[in-house]
């Protein structure tokens, strides 16, 4: 019998990696709730094709208060978290297209019928909304379509 090495199939690149954050749940919740530097929207809007302003518009940050995140180079805890919520909801989504990250883009801008016709990437405003987005993702991946 002839040993060979180990090589491990990695799978696509981690969402969260690739904008920075750490690999520890603690140290990430830590950084939201001090407030999320503000070179993140920028990553993650080049990373999924959309623009910072686009991004902006879905996080209901007005231009002057989003003038002064920049100057301050932060967002404040609230911002960050449906920041946060966004990523979330975009990482989960790509899962569910198998790292399409086109289709998951596609997706979250429709309105979608198991959430009442709306558009999820609206749906990210508060917590309540957020994770009913994120219990669609996960009976899709689980093809419970109820």
């Amino acid at each position: 019998m002839e040993l060979r090495e180990y090589i491990p199939v990695t799978g696509p690149p981690n969402i969260w990696a690739e904008l920075g954050f750490p690999n520890e749940d603690a140290q990430l919740r830590e950084q939201v709730m001090n407030g999320l530097p503000i070179k993140v929207l920028y990553l993650f809007a080049f990373l999924d094709g959309g623009n910072p302003d686009s991004m902006r518009d879905t996080l209901r940050i007005p231009s002057t208060t989003f003038q002064r995140r920049k100057r301050d180079s932060r967002f404040t805890m609230n911002e960050s978290n449906r920041l946060y919520s966004l990523i979330e909801v975009f990482s989960r989504a790509t899962d569910l297209f198998e790292g399409d990250r086109k289709a998951a883009v596609e997706w979250i801008t429709k309105k979608v019928r198991g959430l009442g016709h709306k558009r999820l990437i609206n749906m990210l405003d508060n917590r309540a909304n957020t994770l009913a987005v994120l219990d669609l993702i996960a009976r899709l991946e689980r093809e419970i379509y109820s």
